[in-house]
């Protein structure tokens, strides 16, 4: 399942996260979530779950971060003795940078790695701009467009990216949902059967079509920037539609009590 607008919207838990976490502990059911979010690591993502009583532990947490650095070792860290990055994303995604051996560096780059920013700025978008029309390898760890918050709906990853696309004339390579690679990484962890597996999320774009691209059943909830009415238009159909996890556990549990 997704976190941001599923399990929680800014600091407030969306309706029925907490009740549906501790079912699905009570059955011994397993999950994991998969956040398109870089700005956090899976520590800080429990701890903040925790302080709603959503008891989830890091180890059931895996973001687009983790998977970005994943796709990095494995493509280009076996190549080169040093690989460097100009990353632009928070915290979490920057200390999951360092941790893996990748020295930082702003002048002349191998790869400009770019997550969320609240703090991105026209000088960050210059700087990343100059190294990916230098040659450096333009990596995005999602192309969500958007975040649900408390205030509202805020500007996302994608919308970074659009900017240093816009700027470079350069595509970039995207990690995160709809990537299968991250959907490989969490189905992996708690070794998941496509055929007993369902994908929650409240994107069609990301979400959804994670699930249908890794090949497992879906269900949209309406708790994050996604209406009815978005649904029904989209060519991409979720195989269920819920309001928000209240109803997905109040309908998960009446059918397993058939």
């Amino acid at each position: 399942m997704d976190i941001d607008g599923v399990l929680y919207r800014g600091h407030t838990a969306i309706n029925g996260a907490r009740e549906f976490i501790e079912y699905l502990i009570e059955e011994d059911l397993k999950f994991i979530c998969v956040t398109n979010n870089s700005a956090k690591t899976p520590t800080e993502y429990s701890k903040r779950l925790n302080k709603m009583n959503i008891n989830i532990g890091e180890n059931n947490i895996i973001n687009s971060g983790i998977a970005t650095v994943e796709f990095i070792k494995n493509k280009f860290l076996k190549e080169k003795e040093r690989l460097s990055a100009y990353v632009i994303g928070g915290d979490g995604l920057i200390s999951l940078i360092k941790e893996s051996g990748i020295v930082l560096e702003e002048n002349n780059p191998d790869l400009v790695v770019v997550g969320w920013d609240v703090n991105f700025t026209y000088e960050k978008m210059k700087k990343a701009s100059l190294a990916i029309q230098r040659g450096a390898i333009y990596i995005g760890t999602n192309p969500d467009t958007t975040y649900p918050s408390e205030e509202g709906i805020l500007p996302g990853c994608g919308a970074i990216l659009a900017s240093i696309t816009t700027a470079s004339g350069v595509e970039p390579i995207i990690i995160g949902k709809p990537n299968p690679l991250i959907m490989e990484m969490a189905a992996k962890r708690i070794s998941a059967k496509k055929e007993k597996s369902l994908m929650i999320g409240d994107r069609i774009d990301t979400d959804i079509l994670a699930g249908r691209n890794f090949g497992i059943q879906t269900a949209l909830v309406l708790s994050g920037v996604i209406s009815k009415s978005d649904a029904t238009m989209s060519t991409i159909k979720p195989d269920y539609i819920f309001e928000d996890m209240m109803d997905l556990y109040l309908n998960l549990k009446k059918s397993r009590e058939r």
